[in-house]
């Protein structure tokens, strides 16, 4: 074997080993792109749906997209405040309304809905729906507290009810004490009742013996008022056709905090012999009211005789006027509870006496009798009379006051047997 050829399979032998020892060639890594992290989409946090041409899923940017507005609105328990929303009116018009749909039910996430009529609704262009930290709260002035609902999740267009006739005659003339209408009552009883029944009212408050005084006269087609004994002697002489409990509160004796007659914890007419002996000043509203009848009945009881004295001081004016006139003369005064409590933000007035049953006030419906005055608006009257006495203008009177004041400011009597209230 020639020399060359040795030495080329020495050459062989140990490139062989060579490579048998460095092993496999190493792979080189192929560059990859770097995986996309795509972000899950916004959840809606509204439905519109129901009776609506488009329902609708709306996340909070898409609420956002719609042009939302800043507004100071009257809060029914927190006064005026700022809220920013979108228009409760452009988001029934993105949605569409389909025939048939006649009112909103407004639902929140915990399961409390609200129903409204959808002409109110229309009515109202300042409804918003308001963004409140990454929910939704309804603001809707001019409407009950119960229509603000909070964290609200589904507004769902649904059926209105069946067309209400109109009444032959649609004018309802009420007559009433002074406190209804001062301690708000009337605000909420009688939207509710026109809406429900389509009667206009046209209110005359005045002092219950006044409300009587109209009664007797036809001047009035239905009574809300509050001094059973004259109200029975009313009926007894013919003026009235039907009469029904409704409601009752309390009266109270308010004072200066200072109470410089020492009445504090007494009762009624000791408190009264009380403010007579120091000659502490007194307000009497002197109006013939059902307030300043039962104020003349303590006298009585106390058997004394304020008239004339110079701390006695009358101003022939309703309540929610007495009460002013008291708080700056620093007096005392007997009030209903319902309209001192809607008043006191601007009182300088404490309570002194209460609880005493013969401070118990209870107010009756009654219709003028159309045997005396044929044109008193018998229907509109009797259909007054069964709202106030009915499951829901029950509800409305037990529910007033509970959300400003954390109680109510009358109890709901309908049905009662009237010997339960002392009368």
């Amino acid at each position: 074997m020639s020399r060359i050829v040795k030495w080329l399979i020495t050459l062989g032998v140990i490139l062989s080993v060579g490579l048998t020892a460095c092993g496999p060639a190493a792979e080189v890594p192929v560059a990859t792109e770097a995986p996309v992290v795509t972000q899950a989409p916004a959840a809606p946090i509204l439905a519109v749906t129901g009776l609506v041409k488009q329902e609708l899923q709306l996340t909070e940017a898409d609420l956002q997209g719609m042009g939302p507005v800043t507004l100071t609105l009257e809060h029914p328990k927190n006064g005026p405040t700022e809220y920013t929303g979108v228009r409760l009116s452009d988001l029934l018009e993105k949605a569409g309304l389909a025939e048939g749909a006649g009112a909103l039910l407004i639902t929140a996430s915990d399961g409390y809905s609200y129903e409204a009529p959808l002409a109110d609704l229309q009515a109202c262009t300042d409804c918003l729906v308001a963004f409140a930290d990454g929910k939704l709260d309804m603001a809707m002035p001019g409407m009950s507290g119960k229509a603000w609902v909070k964290d609200v999740v589904t507004l769902e267009l649904v059926a209105g009810q069946a067309a209400i006739p109109a009444p032959e005659n649609p004018n309802l003339i009420l007559a009433t004490t002074t406190s209804t209408q001062d301690s708000g009552l009337l605000d909420v009883l009688l939207p509710a009742f026109q809406t429900a029944t389509l009667y206009n009212v046209q209110t005359v408050a005045v002092g219950t013996g006044q409300a009587l005084k109209m009664g007797e006269e036809g001047n009035a087609d239905v009574l809300l008022v509050h001094a059973p004994s004259s109200e029975k002697t009313f009926m007894d002489n013919g003026f009235g056709s039907d009469r029904r409990l409704v409601m009752h509160n309390d009266f109270i004796v308010v004072g200066p905090a200072a109470d410089p007659a020492a009445v504090k914890g007494l009762a009624a007419v000791e408190a009264f012999k009380a403010i007579y002996a120091a000659g502490a000043t007194f307000v009497t509203r002197g109006d013939d009211s059902g307030t300043h009848k039962k104020e003349l009945d303590l006298w009585k009881k106390a058997e004394l005789d304020p008239a004339g004295q110079a701390w006695y001081l009358e101003t022939g004016q309703g309540m929610g006027a007495s009460l002013i006139v008291a708080s700056e003369k620093g007096a005392y005064i007997l009030t209903d509870r319902a309209t001192f409590l809607a008043n006191q933000d601007k009182l300088q007035l404490v309570i002194l006496s209460e609880g005493d049953p013969k401070l118990l006030n209870v107010y009756h419906v009654i219709v003028v009798n159309p045997e005396k005055w044929p044109k008193v608006n018998l229907a509109g009257a009797t259909a007054f009379a069964d709202f106030l006495v009915s499951a829901d203008g029950q509800a409305l009177i037990g529910a007033f006051g509970v959300e400003k004041f954390g109680q109510p400011l009358f109890t709901p009597d309908a049905g009662k047997d009237e010997s339960e209230l002392g009368l």
